[in-house]
């Protein structure tokens, strides 16, 4: 008899230690979640900003080596694809291929994400992203040139040069503005100037459906494509660290 019960009773702590890592388990996924959450979240955001900092390098690129060879040192201000597909002025008319590649600046990932789908001519030196991609936002971000700043200024000026381009490059400014496909994914927007800072703010207002056309820059909040005042800059946006 006495061994029958010490069977059943040696079948007891077995049990609780199996309940015990159940519940050890089950706390450590309700903790970890979280974090896997904020992570996720985090990953789209962190390569939108880092995105727009490669967007600066390419400025300056442009500007000082005239990638555009339109013999003025200028910033690039049409829109954001522009600096993968110009091409240059140095072989006339845009070409593609070996003979005139496009200048590709930036990843072909920043460009396909310009929420502008509209070609900007710039003297016949400019080619269409359709030659190299399908528009998509990238990691869940679209990237849009701003217009100009709260002042007044506009970016996209004709600087003149030969080949006269048109409006579409400026001698000292730029903006750009990284924005989410979604609001389920991010709500944070991001900007930058040819000051190299990027800046973020929790998104303010409505979204309009996701489309990579001008009509979906359009049914963007349109006070985000102007570089805000310095007051508001520094009261409604969070400078990133570099």
């Amino acid at each position: 008899m006495s061994s029958h019960q010490d069977r059943h009773s040696g079948g007891f702590p077995g049990l609780t230690i199996v309940v015990i890592l159940l519940v050890v388990i089950v706390i450590v996924v309700v903790i970890a979640i979280p974090g896997f959450m904020s992570a996720s979240r985090g990953a789209p955001e962190r390569g939108a900003w880092s995105s727009l900092r490669t967007l600066c390098t390419a400025q300056a690129d442009f500007r000082v080596n005239d990638r555009d060879w339109n013999h003025v040192n200028d910033f690039w201000t049409g829109d954001v694809k522009g600096l993968y597909t110009m091409t240059s002025a140095a072989v006339s008319g845009a070409l593609g291929g070996t003979s005139d590649p496009s200048i590709r600046l930036i990843e072909l990932s920043i460009a396909g994400a310009d929420a502008d789908g509209t070609l900007v001519p710039a003297g016949g030196e400019n080619l269409a992203i359709s030659t190299y991609a399908v528009p998509s936002p990238k990691a869940g971000y679209w990237f849009a040139a701003m217009t100009g700043e709260a002042s007044g200024r506009i970016y996209a000026q004709d600087t003149g040069g030969a080949p006269r381009m048109g409006p579409c490059h400026n001698l000292s400014a730029f903006g750009f503005v990284s924005f989410p496909d979604s609001l389920s994914a991010s709500n944070q927007v991001y900007i930058v100037n040819e000051k190299n800072q990027v800046y973020q703010q929790s998104f303010k207002g409505r979204m309009g459906t996701a489309n990579p056309m001008s009509r979906w820059l359009r049914k963007f909040p349109q006070e985000y494509l102007w570089w805000p005042a310095a007051a508001e800059l520094d009261s409604s946006w969070k400078a990133m660290s570099r």
